[in-house]
């Protein structure tokens, strides 16, 4: 891909979905799953990091094996974050953090609605909001890598100065 030299718009793109994808990661840590158990009548709110706990501990029951297996899937909400902060944050001058951007969006919201559809919680929520949010930035940032400040200007009108030239 072509290098263009950042400006001031590209600029501060960049840097906001570098800032939304670290709140992406942050929301991790915030209540992403929640049940109701309707024999204590209690809503369980959990983490990510919360159901990742469940990788140090001796779990034996059936259930807790189900548990196990699911939480080997739940690092795939940082890394899809982090992988879009970097792409964002190294890549200044071509065109590769904006598509890295989108599939991220579309990966973190395919993972979301496929791991946590049936449980959303605050963060879940937040975050889906947040990926539209993102793929909308992004956008926008592709398209500012296409404006030049020349093209936005009116085309100005040539006087005929040819002398052999009928009116």
């Amino acid at each position: 891909m072509l290098k263009i030299p950042e400006n001031k718009t590209r600029k501060k793109l960049r840097i906001t979905l570098c800032i939304l994808y670290l709140v992406q990661i942050i929301l991790c840590a915030l209540p992403y799953f929640q049940y109701i158990d309707y024999d204590k009548n209690v809503l369980h709110s959990y983490s990510v990091l919360d159901i990742m706990a469940v990788w140090g501990s001796n779990v034996s029951s059936a259930q807790g094996q189900a548990v196990f297996h699911y939480s080997l899937f739940m690092p795939i909400f940082f890394i899809i974050p982090i992988a879009g902060f970097f792409f964002c944050a190294l890549d200044k001058e071509r065109n590769m953090k904006n598509v890295a951007s989108i599939i991220c969006c579309l990966l973190g919201v395919l993972s979301i609605l496929l791991m946590v559809s049936y449980a959303l919680s605050l963060a879940s929520l937040i975050a889906l909001l947040l990926y539209i949010l993102i793929c909308f930035l992004t956008t926008l940032s592709i398209f500012a890598r296409f404006t030049d400040k020349d093209a936005t200007k009116a085309p100005i009108k040539q006087k005929n100065t040819d002398p052999n030239r009928e009116v």
